[in-house]
């Protein structure tokens, strides 16, 4: 498989299909104990596509990805659209991936919301 990272990410072609590969293998394998039945090149080539499709930004929060690392809060990574069974990705933060777990996007959008006007209703501040 010949791929290329899309352009707003500045690592090279190398590093792109190991990241593709190595997402892949662990998306498969993690998918498969949930009743997917997708081979990992299927899944390979859906997270290419979603990291094309993307345009260097979070879609959750809107902030930029860092497309020059491969760790760190603000580095790409991918998660599942709505069917884990179903090899389907959106590129997303690490950061927020890790805020969103296994909940769909509608849950974490309420979820946000709810943390944000308890936040604005309390006095006590920030702990």
């Amino acid at each position: 498989m010949n791929v290329l990272p899309p352009t707003w990410m500045t690592i090279n072609a190398e590093s792109y299909k190991r990241l593709l590969n190595r997402t892949a293998v662990s998306n498969t394998k993690r998918s498969k104990k949930h009743g997917a039945t997708y081979q990992v090149k299927e899944a390979m080539e859906a997270i290419h596509a979603a990291f094309h499709r993307c345009d260097g930004t979070d879609p959750f929060d809107g902030l930029p990805l860092d497309g020059r690392q491969l760790s760190g809060r603000r580095c790409p990574t991918v998660c599942p659209i709505d069917n884990p069974s179903i090899a389907n990705f959106e590129v997303l933060s690490l950061q927020t991936k890790e805020a969103k777990g296994a909940m769909n996007a509608e849950d974490f959008i309420a979820h946000c919301r709810a943390v944000v006007a308890h936040a604005d209703a309390t006095t006590t501040g920030l702990r």
